[in-house]
């Protein structure tokens, strides 16, 4: 099943180590997803990779298994503010 998600900010968290696979959790306001790798590094490389859409934001695509579990990630766009945005963001919060 693929799913189109407009804003896209999930906070990821730390790999695991469940059933001999390293997961890793996005949680959403939608709920929870999950990313499934045979390493530790494989994992930790995507809790980088997924930086800019944990600050951000984005519109994504997602393939979807039984359970949430992602199978395919594709970024349509990545919600990146102006500096001035971020600035007045900043001061009003």
């Amino acid at each position: 099943m693929e799913v189109i998600i407009d804003k896209f900010k999930p906070k990821v968290t730390r790999p695991f180590k469940r059933k001999n696979e390293w997961w890793v959790k996005l949680i959403t306001e939608d709920g929870e997803y999950i990313m499934k790798f045979k390493s530790p590094i494989e994992a930790e490389d995507v809790v980088y990779g997924l930086l800019d859409l944990q600050v951000y934001g984005g519109k994504v695509k997602l393939k979807l298994r039984e359970g949430n579990v992602i199978e395919d990630i594709e970024v349509l766009e990545i919600y990146k503010p102006s500096a001035e945005e971020l600035v007045d963001e900043y001061l009003t919060k």
